[in-house]
């Protein structure tokens, strides 16, 4: 177990010393580095260090970068770090938290009940969020909340699968938008 550790340690040590010695310019860069973070990032979930699980993490990284390359080059990219913006998105993450809590308890109802009380319905909804990433962020968290997945998002329109009415209603007062419209307000100074 520590020698695996010792391993991972010695790859992170070694990439951070080649990315300080060797400046292969901005776009080869920010083609490798998520190479790398990717390959330690398969070897942790591997639980061994081989030359065949280095192989094999090798080609599965380099894949994920070449399919995403083109769709992290439209993703705009928010402004750095502010507190306030920190703030909101420690607000965001207790208040998902919280909306995960409460959506497990009503489906565990729903399922633990003899007459499952349910009404699937596939709703699109329109989402204020201008940035791709916030939209991403929000999708993602309505897909995290139990009884509500997101299907599909294109353009700014979210097609969004709810188990019950009342889930579908939810969407359209949802705190995870108010609160990333507060974040994207402070990004590009609205």
């Amino acid at each position: 177990m520590l020698k695996k550790y010792l391993s991972v340690g010695s790859i992170i040590a070694y990439s951070m010393y080649v990315n300080k010695r060797i400046d292969l310019g901005g776009k080869m860069n920010n083609f490798i580095k998520p190479i790398i973070v990717f390959i330690l990032f398969f070897i942790i979930l591997a639980e061994k260090f081989n030359m065949e699980v280095l192989i094999i993490g090798l080609i599965v990284s380099l894949s994920i970068s070449i399919f995403n390359k083109k769709e992290k080059e439209t993703i705009d990219k928010p402004k750095t770090l502010t507190v306030k913006k920190i703030l909101y998105f420690i607000l965001y993450g207790a208040v998902l938290l919280k909306e995960i809590v409460i959506a497990n308890i009503q489906v565990a109802k729903i399922v633990l009940s003899p007459k499952m009380n349910i009404c699937p319905k596939i709703v699109k909804y329109e989402t204020k969020l201008m940035s791709k990433i916030y939209q991403s962020i929000l999708a993602n968290s309505i897909t995290l909340t139990p009884g509500t997945l997101t299907m599909d998002l294109e353009g700014n329109i979210l097609t969004v699968h709810c188990l019950r009415e009342e889930d579908s209603l939810g969407l359209k007062d949802s705190k995870f938008e108010q609160i990333l419209l507060k974040i994207e307000e402070i990004d590009y100074d609205k």
